[in-house]
C-alpha cells in the first residue's frame, strides 16, 4: 500500500479514476491523501483522507473478500491515528456495513440502502451523547438552534432570541467544523459572548455529529439524486433520533431561505423527517432579519472585513461580535 498522487501525477489521476468508476464513484478534489495497492503495474484497491474521514474507498472485484479490504484499513487508520485523531469516520453504502464493522466501526445512523456513517472511536458518539445528558433540562418547551455563525451576526442573535423567548430552554449547538472562514473556536466564542445575556440559552459544540457540506460526501451518491436533500436527511436523522432525544427538544428554529435553494431544500427535508413518528418534533421556521431591505447574512460580514470595513459590519453584528474580532485581529 503506497500513497498516490492523483492531483498531481496523470497516471495516478487515470488508474484512480478507472478503479472508482468501475465501482461507480467519483473522485472527491476535497482529499488529502489518497492511498493504493498495486498488483502487476494494476490498481487493485485505494481509499482516501480528508482530516479523519475515509472518503472514495473501492477494491478490485477480483480481491474483494480477502486481505485486502484490511491491509487498505490499517494503513488508513495509522495516517489518521498519525495526524492525531482520536477517531475515524466513513460514509459509505450499507453493503460495506459488514466489513467495516468487523475492524470496529459503529454505526451512527443511516438512511435506509443508500448511505451508512460510522465511526471508530474510544469515546465517540455515545460519548458525546452522554455529556449532552448532563446539561439535560426541564421544561414545558425545550428549543433547539443550529448554528455555524461564521461570524455570529445580528440575524443569528435574532433567531436566538426568538428561540429564546418561545420555549423555556433552548439549546444552541455551534458546528464544531473547522472549514470556516473563522476557527471553530473564535465561532464558538463569538455565540457564547452573543447570547451570554440570556438566561435559558445552553450552547453546545456539535463536535462531528451534525455533518457540515465541507465533510459530507456526494462521491458514491447517484448524480440524479439531490445530494442536498440526502445531506439534509443524515443530518435531521442524527438530531432527531439521538440528539433530540437525549435532550428532549421539541422544536428546532431556522430562518426562512427565499432565495437560497440549497437551504430551502435543507429546510424543507428536515421538516419532513421532524414532523414524522417517532420522536416527533416541530421545525419553526422564522423571516430572516433585515437592514435596509437586504438580509443580514454572515457572508456580507466577511466580505467587509476581506474590504478592510471594519466599521461597516458594525450595523450587522452585536457589539460583542465587533469587539471580539477586532481584539483579536481576525
Amino acid at each position: 500500500m503506497i500513497k498516490i498522487y492523483p492531483k498531481i501525477i496523470a497516471k495516478d489521476r487515470m488508474d484512480l479514476e478507472n478503479l472508482l468508476f468501475q465501482e461507480g464513484i467519483r473522485f472527491e478534489e476535497n482529499v488529502e491523501t489518497t492511498f493504493g495497492k498495486y498488483e502487476n503495474d494494476k490498481l487493485i484497491a485505494t481509499a482516501s483522507i480528508y482530516k479523519n474521514i475515509i472518503k472514495c474507498v473501492a477494491i478490485d472485484p477480483a480481491y474483494k473478500g480477502g486481505s485486502v479490504f484490511n491491509e487498505m484499513m490499517t494503513v488508513i487508520l495509522a495516517e489518521i491515528n498519525q495526524n492525531n485523531y482520536d477517531n475515524a469516520f466513513v460514509y459509505t453504502k450499507t453493503i460495506y456495513e459488514k466489513s467495516f464493522a468487523s475492524i470496529g466501526f459503529k454505526e451512527i445512523e443511516r438512511l435506509g440502502n443508500e448511505l451508512i456513517f460510522m465511526e471508530k472511536a474510544r469515546d465517540g458518539f455515545t460519548s458525546y451523547l452522554e455529556k449532552l445528558k448532563e446539561t439535560k433540562v426541564d421544561g414545558e418547551s425545550i428549543g433547539a438552534v443550529v448554528l455555524n455563525a461564521n461570524p455570529f451576526t445580528l440575524g443569528h442573535q435574532f433567531l436566538v432570541d426568538y428561540g429564546a423567548k418561545h420555549c423555556t430552554y433552548l439549546h444552541v449547538f455551534v458546528v464544531s467544523e473547522d472549514a470556516s472562514y473563522f476557527s471553530a473556536k473564535d465561532r464558538s466564542k463569538m455565540v457564547e459572548l452573543g447570547v451570554e445575556n440570556y438566561d435559558n440559552v445552553i450552547v453546545h459544540p456539535t463536535e462531528s455529529y451534525l455533518v457540515s457540506a465541507a465533510t459530507f460526501p456526494s462521491y458514491f451518491i447517484d448524480e440524479n439524486k439531490s445530494v442536498t436533500k440526502i445531506h439534509a436527511s443524515l443530518d435531521a436523522r442524527i438530531f432527531k433520533n439521538h440528539i433530540g432525544k437525549v435532550l428532549e427538544i421539541d422544536q428546532r428554529f431556522v430562518g426562512t431561505e427565499p432565495t437560497d435553494e440549497a437551504t430551502r431544500i435543507y429546510n424543507e427535508t428536515m421538516r419532513e423527517i421532524f414532523e414524522s413518528e417517532p420522536n416527533k418534533l416541530d421545525l419553526v421556521e422564522i423571516p430572516r432579519k433585515e437592514l435596509y431591505g437586504k438580509v443580514i447574512s454572515a457572508s456580507r460580514v466577511r466580505t467587509l472585513i476581506d474590504q478592510g470595513k471594519m466599521e461597516e459590519i458594525k450595523d450587522l453584528v452585536p457589539q460583542t461580535t465587533y469587539e471580539y474580532i477586532k481584539n483579536n485581529n481576525l
